[in-house]
């Protein structure tokens, strides 16, 4: 279930509902496929890392902490070759993981090859973007979304303006804002969206915000259909492992309260790591926890 406690059932019970196909136990081909081949990525975000993203990297190295060996990003081709030997005549959903997924056109060769090889693909089968929000979509490749049921643009927001900027860096709110508002105007009408909000000791306290943005300017999309408003706790040092006493009380007030275990134990040694993290790369980036995250940096002042 979600973190709000809307969504009650199991996981893989939801998503075959969803595909159609709980009571099915002959299909002979995957009904879903999450694929991620090329973790090219125009970001470093304060919750992922190199592991996803080049830019992360490329920020490592220019500050002489990231020592491993490049990794080399597999190519639409490559992909292309294995899905080619997969049964895909039942496959209903494909969803592509970053790195930035909207990024040049490796994903979009893919999901061409797509749109012309999987049978009923106009019909059935929903291909989905998991993006950051900051890039155009060609016109060019409108042809190939046209191909598929729906397309729909996961876009990953955790936040607005300056928290949003200091989660998402070095992205503009404001060209992602606008980036999300002509691609709502102008991408073909069976593009849908979603937005993914991360949890984290950043913004728990101050989700509110997007929360209000969202119902303000992003309900639907041109067509009337509902964007959705997921989120999910991040699952790195940011996350609930390192919610100060102070931090937890407070959101046992929210709707947030469902997060906090009866029996929570601060981990001060988690709490630390966190925060000699942030303050690593504030000095790095020159940028401010304290500053822009206000509500949440007050649950931590016995730590300063």
């Amino acid at each position: 279930r979600n973190v709000t406690g809307v969504q009650t059932c199991a996981l893989p019970i939801c998503m075959n509902q969803g595909l159609g196909i709980e009571n099915k136990f002959d299909v002979s081909g995957p009904a879903r496929i999450d694929l991620t081949f090329n973790r090219s990525c125009n970001l470093a975000c304060r919750i992922c890392g190199p592991e996803s993203s080049t830019y992360w990297e490329k920020h490592l190295r220019e500050n002489n902490l990231y020592s491993k060996e490049i990794e080399t990003e597999s190519g639409a081709a490559e992909v292309i070759a294995v899905l080619s030997k997969l049964n895909l005549s039942n496959l209903k959903m494909l969803v592509f993981c970053g790195g930035e997924t909207l990024l040049g056109q490796e994903y979009w060769k893919v999901s061409e090859w797509l749109g012309d090889n999987v049978p009923g693909a106009k019909e059935n089968l929903t291909l989905c973007f998991q993006t950051n929000g900051t890039q155009p979509i060609s016109p060019r490749n409108y042809k190939t979304i046209e191909k598929f049921f729906l397309v729909k643009l996961h876009i990953s927001l955790d936040g607005i303006e300056k928290q949003f900027e200091y989660m998402r860096w070095p992205a503009s709110w404001q060209q992602v804002t606008d980036n999300i508002l002509d691609l709502k105007n102008n991408a073909p009408s069976n593009v849908m969206f979603l937005v993914e909000e991360t949890l984290s000791i950043f913004n728990l306290a101050s989700s509110h915000r997007l929360d209000t943005w969202v119902k303000e300017n992003f309900t639907t999309n041109r067509e009337g259909d509902i964007v959705n408003h997921t989120r999910h706790i991040a699952r790195d040092m940011f996350g609930l492992s390192s919610l100060s006493i102070e931090y937890a009380e407070y959101l046992k007030n929210t709707a947030y309260s469902n997060l906090i275990n009866f029996d929570f134990k601060e981990n001060a040694s988690a709490i630390r790591i966190a925060l000699s993290e942030i303050e690593k790369f504030d000095r790095i980036r020159g940028e401010s926890f304290h500053s822009v995250f206000p509500e949440a940096t007050s649950f931590y002042q016995r730590f300063q």
